[in-house]
């Protein structure tokens, strides 16, 4: 009896507690969208959720931001689940081949990952997300509880906490009892950088693949060990627009299995019939395509899971509300309720088919670790001892993606990258092979292949991104699985640094400018020899780093010389005399010291915030050298004596339009300044009567030649034309010219048409330069790609006692551009 009235008693403590949830509007007070709520607040609400049912709810801290805020996921599921987490975590990666082991779990849930607010302004994603959590384990939600026994649902509240902040602070910080709708009150002017982009001006949607940022690494790493069946990402995009849902625009890249097709078009199905009912407005197979592998949709897709974009009206410029064209008023609240409404009716139509979407995930990584999805069944990175630092930067992009790579073995034809052509080679040591059936075969073949194929050339991003281009390394893709059993690794590097007349290091790749931009910061005086010489035996090439003991007595030369070089994984060699075979001696004028510059760059208000961003975060993150960052409007306090180098980035320049401020700067420049310009800023520099860099002129009779009977329905299709998103040239280079010291190859990202004429009668040097037939991958509209040859990419100018150095495509492009962080390093340290 007693035993019967304890468990009467658990069982009523038991109901009590699931009847005591608040929701959201309880919790807080106030209807969910009538107020912006703070990060700290939603998180305050999910973990009191996790308190009040914790056999329903588990939350686990993963990261935090760069600004120190913590980053969450949080399961949700029948008890039955929540308490088998780990079984099921583990389960899944058997599933997947990932784990060793035969995946015998009985009635294996399956696993939906809801992404929210990765854009920190696109407010309604994590609002709903509240409400989302709310029903999941609302005691008189009959309908969740029975879906909660098949399915297990992640929640990441908030993938960008300090855009999300940013925005969310300057909203309630401006906003009174009542908002205002109309669309030039101030609560609708964001001010710069926006809350879109994290602390470092990037775009997080962008960075799943790459990685760059510590945002994307914490995530990845985390998505990696649990590789969910289903992943929504929710987003805003402008006021006018109604509501997108899948299925998703083409191109879909070819890797896209069937079953991915069809289950994103019965996705699609099952909430429009729901927005129907509602008289909701929606759109799919429109505008958002998943091909570009790095966003929050197809980086989940090429790791097997059904991954889609869902996009309501409003971002930056919504407030809490705003008067759409139509004089409609876009609220919050409705924002809100209808990703709530999409999150819902997700768990529902997954519910109701989970045992197949369980089966068909096992099935694509059957075909995955078959070698089925693959285009290539492998690639094979040659070894060269000079692009040591370069496939070291791609084993841990390799690494970071959870991609399998081996030492290859045997001899195999294939395509050689920089060709195109097929070729027989015989694997030699230290090459690197990297298997097209894993259990990451399809974000293998996506990331890899030469050049993927483009069903539909309508795509709003970049379409090349072949990492053997990104990394500037000689690469061959084989139909044929080249032998790969052997874990590969690189010799680790501890160097022996004892007494001697001076130290060198090569200038080989991005490693060296690493260190030497630790050196400088030391205080260790560094000079570089402009000609390749021999050491011990060894070839330096030009550019090499020359650390004599003479010049650097007052410093530990030898303590920070092996911390800093170790911890780059670069050699030291020593050098016994300054007289040096094949080169200058060591004492020559010609050998010159390397000045450690002061750099600046205007950040603030008129500026791209996302370009920026790259300069800012190379500088900060990968090159960790010290950069000034100045407002605009603070131009004129700026004492321009103490600044060596002004980094442009592709922004707009107003000072270049008066006169008067553009003279000052141009004598700041014959005085011995430099100036690194990147992209559009280049164009505007050109524009100046004391610069001699000219563009190409375009070639209008292409357009001429044109049919003017032209379709009103073909517009889009005819803007294509001159068109591209981003692709990949081949770079033909002046390996004498500082810019280029260290590069084998270079391949650029295009995403503009704009080409330079070539310097004549030497007004400047012509370092980089595509020549025709240059397009490596990626799509370029007909009439573009006429024009895009035979003219100038990198160069350098000048003008008194300074220097300008052009760059005219973007080097940091969203900072995965590997090859190009040693571009800028030149361009800021070598180049005079």
């Amino acid at each position: 009896m007693k035993n019967i009235l304890t468990l009467a008693l658990a069982i009523c403590l038991f109901t009590t507690s699931w009847a005591q949830i608040k929701s959201p509007e309880e919790y807080l007070g106030r209807k969910i969208g009538t107020k912006i709520t703070p990060h700290w607040k939603v998180l305050e609400y999910y973990k009191y959720v996790a308190e009040q049912v914790p056999q329903q709810v588990k939350y686990q801290q993963y990261g935090e931001s760069v600004e120190g805020r913590p980053m969450y996921v949080f399961f949700v599921s029948s008890s039955k689940n929540i308490v088998r987490l780990e079984a099921i975590r583990k389960n899944n990666l058997q599933l997947a081949g990932e784990e060793t082991g035969n995946a015998e779990l009985v009635d294996m849930p399956a696993i939906v990952w809801m992404s929210n607010n990765v854009h920190g302004n696109e407010t309604s994603s994590m609002e709903s997300s509240m409400m989302t959590l709310y029903q999941l384990v609302n005691p008189n939600n009959t309908a969740t509880k029975a879906q909660l026994e098949n399915t297990l649902i992640i929640i990441d509240p908030c993938l960008n906490p300090d855009g999300t902040e940013r925005y969310n602070n300057w909203q309630n910080g401006i906003i009174g009892v009542t908002y205002n709708p109309d669309l030039y009150a101030r609560e609708h002017s964001e001010p710069w950088p926006g809350g879109r982009v994290n602390h470092y001006y990037f775009d997080l949607n962008r960075d799943w693949a790459w990685q760059t940022q510590s945002e994307s690494q914490q995530r990845i790493k985390i998505y990696n060990e649990w590789l969910p069946h289903i992943h929504i990402d929710f987003h805003e995009m402008g006021i006018n627009a109604p509501y997108y849902f899948p299925p998703a625009a083409e191109p879909l890249h070819e890797v896209i299995t069937p079953w991915q097709r069809e289950f994103q078009g019965t996705i699609g199905k099952h909430n429009a019939k729901y927005f129907d009912q509602q008289g909701w407005l929606y759109f799919t197979k429109e505008r958002f395509d998943l091909f570009y592998p790095s966003y929050g949709d197809t980086y989940p897709i090429y790791s097997g899971s059904i991954g889609m974009t869902y996009e309501k009206a409003g971002n930056s410029s919504a407030g809490l509300g705003v008067y759409t064209d139509q004089k409609d008023t876009l609220t919050l609240v409705d924002r809100a309720i209808q990703h709530h409404a999409s999150g819902m009716n997700l768990v529902e139509v997954v519910s109701q088919n989970a045992s197949k979407v369980v089966e068909e995930f096992k099935k694509f990584y059957k075909q995955a670790n078959d070698g089925t999805l693959a285009s290539y069944q492998s690639y094979v990175i040659k070894h060269e001892p000079a692009n040591e630092a370069k496939i070291r930067s791609l084993m841990e992009l390799l690494d970071k993606n959870k991609i399998r790579y081996y030492t290859a073995q045997g001899a195999f034809k294939g395509i050689e990258y920089a060709t195109k052509k097929s070729t027989t080679y015989n694997a030699k040591d230290k090459d690197l092979v990297v298997p097209g059936n894993q259990p990451k075969a399809a974000l293998v073949r996506v990331l890899f292949e030469p050049e993927a194929k483009l069903v539909d050339s309508l795509t709003y991003d970049i379409t090349g991104w072949s990492l053997p281009y990104v990394y500037g390394l000689p690469a061959i893709a084989s139909s044929t699985k080249v032998g790969a059993t052997i874990p590969y690794k690189l010799d680790k590097v501890s160097n022996t640094i004892g007494d001697s007349f001076g130290y060198a290091i090569k200038w080989d790749g991005f490693a060296s400018a690493k260190t030497l931009a630790a050196l400088l910061q030391k205080k260790i005086t560094v000079k570089r020899s402009e000609h390749a010489f021999k050491l011990n035996g060894e070839d330096f090439p030009s550019g090499s780093l020359l650390i004599m003991s003479s010049n650097n007595k007052s410093v530990n030369i030898k303590k920070s010389l092996k911390e800093i070089a170790d911890q780059h994984a670069v050699k030291v060699h020593t050098i016994s005399s300054g007289i040096i075979e094949g080169a200058k001696d060591f004492g020559s004028a010609d050998v010159k010291t390397i000045k450690a510059p002061k750099v600046l760059m205007l950040a603030g208000e008129g500026m791209r915030a996302l370009n920026v961003g790259e300069v800012w975060h190379y500088f900060d993150k990968d090159l960790q050298y010290p950069i000034v960052l100045v407002n605009p409007k603070e131009m004129e306090r700026i004492d321009w004596s103490e600044i060596d180098a002004f980094i442009m980035p592709s922004s707009t320049y107003t000072f270049l339009r008066d006169k008067t401020q553009a003279e000052s700067f141009a004598n700041w420049i014959r005085k011995g300044g430099k100036v690194i310009a990147l992209e559009s800023s280049v164009s505007q520099l050109s524009a100046q009567p004391w610069i001699k860099l000219k563009p190409m002129k375009q070639d209008t009779t292409l357009r001429a030649k044109e049919n003017p009977l032209k379709p009103y329905a073909e517009r889009e299709r005819e803007s294509l034309k001159e068109y591209t998103a981003g692709a990949i040239y081949k770079v033909d280079f002046d390996a004498t010219h500082p810019l280029m010291y260290g590069a084998k190859e270079y391949y650029t990202l295009r995403t503009n048409g704009t080409l330079y004429q070539y310097f004549k009668d030497g007004a400047g040097w012509n370092v980089g330069y595509i020549k025709e037939n240059a397009l490596m991958s990626g799509f370029v509209g007909q009439n573009l790609s006429k024009q895009i040859k035979n003219g100038l990419v990198f160069g350098t100018e000048s003008l008194g006692a300074g220097s300008i150095v052009y760059l005219a495509d973007n080097v940091l492009f969203r900072n995965f551009w590997d090859s190009g962080k040693l571009i800028m390093a030149n361009a800021l340290f070598q180049v005079d």
